[in-house]
């Protein structure tokens, strides 16, 4: 008899244990029913996908639904769509997660006796209602959020018919007032600036913050990344100013980060103004109005005094003004929410002044000749009227739908006490929030993809909402539970508002387009008329440009940031957006509060040692986390935690109704208003102190510095200009000089007979760390969410990571002869994003180690897995270099995913059990797709027709995926083009990946004035 050596024996036990295993753990046994009369457009084990809006946040960019057998699985960006153009954010597609959302409201409930939510019927709660709107008279009003223009034009009329005195509030918690009122002070046009980012040459941002949170981040994303590519066919090489007190994920894929005083950046903009004026009159440019008028607004500006202000070095004030002046295509964006004082419309508006005069408007900043179908939010001035209304009584039944007043204002406000006195409160939430709780009826929407609606984001956009899944509960669209109200009313009120349904009511408002058409492609898009260069009017001169007063708590501003990932609190029950970290601190889970390392010094608190922040208008303990990127006189706190209902999208949250994950920063500040009556946010000095106590923080990188492995790489503008490939240096914390190398060509790590070899090609020049790829890629290959106490032991599932790390991380930052805090005070900002996935080697570490074959080489060159035939042994995960495999510590089958979320389930991917390892496959699902279609055609897959998840999603276009033997494909072309960037992850392992990364581009040398102030 042959002896057994140790690999064959382990191979062996594996299968039977495997077998043993299936035979007597398997799961529940289900019947399938076919089809009785199949739908015509649908085909079973094939894609139909339905054009459709996202309503995550304002910006309106166009989906694709993907759906399975009438199950929407995915959503994925509109390429026809004009906001988006194909790509979505990471909190679009995690939208996807509202349907089949546990913890949704499964149909109407009212408050009884006791003071539960109890069942009701629809029947009795339209009966119940409009008695109450009957009673009320005209006391009814409405806080609605972005209801799209037919639905905010039937709550109008709903309103209208009972006689309504006041009718709809549209309350969005970032509403952009003081954007509005700048332009019509500074242009005498009272619409919302569009900023047209593509093709500009020279942006400096005071604080919006474009490719997180403000106005249209896919849109913004796209337009800067775009303009800033460095290609020899491009030939573009935009430079981007961040102007801001913390180093925010923008600010980090700035080229030049100027951390100027908080409240002094309409200052700033002035100086440069004044400089930039200077130039352009001197070259005999028109200076973007009545020179005399400019010369009076700009006249106390200059750059010595603008610096005792600011503190940014007049040098550099002289330097941007000029650079400004002689740009082809300026852009001045003016500070997003954080930023926004007492004096934000003042600052907004000396922007606007900016972009003026260095010639952008009309070019890169354009003002509508007409404002679009959708109304602006209200200010918020008109809320806290409506609050006192509320308080004095004149409010008798009070209709919410969308936004969370009581979590998002300020507790000073006093919404809540409000609440309280009116008679009759009615929430449409589909899931409880703060607001629904303390409804006294509730009649659940529909979510997003079970209805109809449209949007307007802006003139020339118009889009549809269709809905691709028939509601999972007893709920009612709102639209249509208004008309089966107003019709309850009796004839007076009927007769005022529309027949049918509320889908009759969308297609009478489509009427002047091909409903049918509009609805395949996603909506209406038109070009809209251009606004040309408008000069800045008489009223700029009336403004008054001063430092902003703060209300006095102490020696620390504290600066509310919203957050990339939660927007404003709005994705904190969706658990891919929780358990995502943070793009710039990379912690899930939680709450943090950013200070500098001197300040934490002074306190003597380090990471993880709980702070207590406290305003005069509350307080709040938080961690502390101690960061070079981030002024001394700053305190950052995320807005979006601190919500006290729900569990917040499944047993990963493990919180209980009435338990607040992390804190709301809202809770910190006071309800006062800039100039005009917009929400200031930037209010409030904080005192800080330790309270002695520690929490273990939920971040999952833990340091900055990749030690020098070569990891992130960069090049400077110059070596490329030469052609040469010489990598980062000294100046920005590399070894030195070396060559990046692509030591092998991948193509031989497929088998000779294959036509393919599956690889991609990543531009850290153009991935900005946003993350969207990551959520992307755990929906469609049903990457479980396993909770903060599991992230805290470093087990969570993720498949794709994005590295941050700040310049190349030379020996030094270790031994001491620099701080390591100083890393994000350089002049030049140096933050390089890594997307890590499974580099699918040539020569994979963990192939030759696993006693059961679960992990091998396939014929087209990828590192496959057969998870029925693992037994967890997690040898293939320490011989991984990467650390990119994940291992299944828990049953996620089971306790994962809780219905309805079993429904969303991707059917072409399996969902793994405990003990098997998993990790990226490039989506092999949508590749064995492709060649199936391929087959039947008689032909090969063609180039571009696979699109792993992150690579379509990307709102960058920063990952290209294709077949690395077709000499023509996208993925050879882009790494072949841009071969002096080219480089493998650790190819010193020889591991030999099929990924290749193009290193970063560092734009000019240390700048003047940067660093920290």
């Amino acid at each position: 008899m042959a002896e057994l050596d140790r690999r064959d024996f382990l191979k062996l036990v594996g299968v039977s244990a495997g077998g043993a295993a299936a035979a007597g753990c398997s799961d529940h046994v289900e019947k399938l029913i076919p089809y009785v009369v199949q739908p015509e457009e649908i085909t079973p084990g094939l894609v139909v996908k339905y054009a459709s809006t996202c309503l995550e946040c304002p910006a309106g960019c166009g989906l694709h639904v993907r759906t399975r057998e009438s199950r929407p699985i995915k959503l994925e960006g509109n390429p026809d769509h004009p906001v988006n153009r194909g790509a979505l954010c990471a909190r679009g597609q995690a939208g996807i997660g509202r349907s089949y959302h546990p913890d949704r409201y499964t149909g109407p409930r009212v408050r009884g006796p006791g003071g539960a939510l109890e069942p009701i019927s629809w029947e009795q709660a339209t009966t119940l209602l409009a008695e109450k709107l009957r009673a009320a008279g005209g006391r009814v009003r409405a806080i609605t959020g972005a209801t799209g223009p037919t639905l905010g034009s039937l709550f109008d009329r709903f309103l209208a018919a009972l006689g309504s005195v006041g009718g709809r509030l549209y309350y969005e918690s970032f509403g952009y007032e003081a954007l509005r009122e700048a332009s019509r002070a500074v242009f005498g046009s009272g619409v919302r600036p569009i900023f047209d980012l593509e093709g500009a040459d020279f942006v400096i941002d005071f604080g919006a913050d474009p490719l997180e949170s403000w106005l249209s981040p896919v849109e913004h994303a796209r337009q800067i990344e775009s303009a800033r590519e460095v290609t020899a066919q491009a030939g573009r090489d935009a430079r981007l100013v961040y102007v801001g007190p913390r180093l925010s994920l923008t600010a980090g894929n700035a080229d030049e980060w100027l951390p100027a005083k908080p409240g002094t950046e309409g200052i700033l903009a002035l100086g440069i103004a004044r400089v930039a004026f200077e130039a352009v009159r001197a070259a005999g440019r028109p200076v973007g109005g009545d020179p005399a008028l400019l010369e009076g607004i700009l006249g106390g500006f200059d750059a010595e005094s603008v610096a005792s202000r600011t503190a940014v070095p007049a040098e550099t004030i002289e330097r941007i003004g000029r650079a400004l002046a002689q740009a082809k295509r300026p852009a001045a964006l003016p500070p997003g929410v954080a930023l926004t004082s007492r004096r934000a419309t003042a600052t907004a508006a000396a922007v606007l002044i900016l972009d003026a005069v260095v010639g952008a408007i009309g070019e890169t900043v354009l003002l509508p000749a007409e404002a679009s179908a959708a109304p602006e939010p209200a200010s918020f001035r008109d809320v806290l009227k409506l609050v006192d209304a509320m308080k004095s009584g004149d409010v008798a039944v009070l209709l919410l739908h969308g936004g969370d007043p009581v979590y998002s204002l300020p507790p000073g406000a006093g919404f809540a006490e409000a609440l309280d006195k009116v008679g009759f409160v009615v929430s449409f939430a589909s899931l409880p929030d703060e607001t629904s709780e303390k409804a006294h009826l509730i009649l659940p929407d529909n979510t997003p993809l079970e209805s109809w609606g449209d949007a307007a984001p802006r003139p020339g956009v118009r889009s549809l909402v269709q809905p691709s899944l028939r509601p999972l509960f007893d709920t009612q669209a709102v639209g249509d539970t208004l008309l089966a109200v107003g019709r309850a009313l009796g004839d007076a009120v009927a007769a005022q508002i529309p027949s049918g349904s509320f889908r009759t009511l969308l297609e009478a408002a489509w009427s002047d387009s091909d409903f049918r058409a509009a609805l395949e492609r996603g909506g209406v898009f038109e070009t809209a008329p251009r606004g040309g260069a408008i000069a800045v009017a008489a009223s700029a001169a009336r403004l008054e440009f001063k430092e902003p007063q703060f209300e006095d708590g102490g020696p620390y501003l504290v600066l509310p940031v919203p957050s990339a990932l939660l927007y404003d609190g709005r994705g904190a029950n969706l658990s891919w957006l929780q358990e995502t970290p943070d793009p710039v601190t990379k912690i899930a889970w939680q709450s943090w509060a950013e200070i500098s390392h001197e300040t934490a010094k002074a306190l003597g608190v380090a990471t993880g040692d709980v702070l207590a922040v406290e305003t005069s208008f509350g307080r709040v303990e938080v961690p502390a986390l101690p960061r070079g990127g981030i002024r001394d006189d700053v305190i950052a706190i995320a807005i979006g935690q601190g919500h006290r209902v729900g569990r917040f999208a499944s047993h990963a949250a493990e919180g209980r109704p009435g338990e607040a994950r992390g804190v709301n920063v809202v809770a910190l500040l006071p309800p006062l208003t800039d100039e005009t009556g917009g929400r200031a946010w930037l209010t409030a000095r904080a005192k800080l102190s330790a309270t002695g106590r520690h929490a273990r923080v939920a971040q999952v990188q833990y340091t900055d510095n990749q030690r020098g492995r070569q990891l992130a790489e960069a090049v400077t503008l110059a070596s490329l200009a030469h052609g040469e490939g010489e990598a980062h240096g000294e100046a920005h914390g590399g070894h030195g000089s070396h060559e990046l190398r692509r030591p092998y060509d991948p193509v031989k790590d497929a088998t000779a007979d294959s036509p393919y070899r599956w690889g991609m090609a990543i531009d850290l020049d153009r991935c900005t760390g946003c993350s969207a790829c990551i959520v992307a890629c755990s929906i469609e290959n049903n990457v479980t969410q396993v909770g903060e106490d599991l992230v805290l032991r470093s087990r969570q599932m993720s498949w794709l990571r994005i590295e941050r790390y700040i310049g190349a991380g030379e020996p030094e930052w270790e031994t001491g002869r620099k701080r390591p805090e100083d890393r994000e005070r350089l002049g030049d900002v140096d933050v390089r994003h890594l997307p890590m996935l499974c580099q699918q080697c040539g020569a994979a570490p963990c192939e030759p180690v696993c006693p059961v074959l679960a992990t091998y080489h396939t014929p087209e060159g990828l590192n496959g897995m057969i998870y029925n035939r693992c037994i967890g042994t997690r040898y293939c995960s320490n011989n991984c270099p990467y650390k990119v495999r994940r291992f299944n510590y828990f049953d996620y089958q089971i306790e994962g995913w809780p219905e309805p979320m079993r429904l969303m389930l991707n059917p072409d991917v399996t969902v793994r059990g405990q003990g098997v390892m998993e990790k990226c496959t490039f989506c092999v699902q949508r590749i064995a797709s492709a060649r199936q279609d391929a087959k039947t055609a008689g032909r090969l897959i063609a180039d571009g027709e696979v699109t792993p998840a992150c690579v379509q999603t990307c709102p960058t276009h920063a990952i290209q995926f294709g077949n690395l033997k077709d000499p023509q494909s996208g993925v050879t072309k882009r790494a072949e083009e841009n071969g002096v960037r080219a480089y493998h992850a650790l190819h010193v392992l020889n591991t030999r990946p099929g990924i290749t990364y193009l290193a970063k581009v560092i734009r000019g040398d240390e700048p003047e004035g940067g660093g920290h102030a």
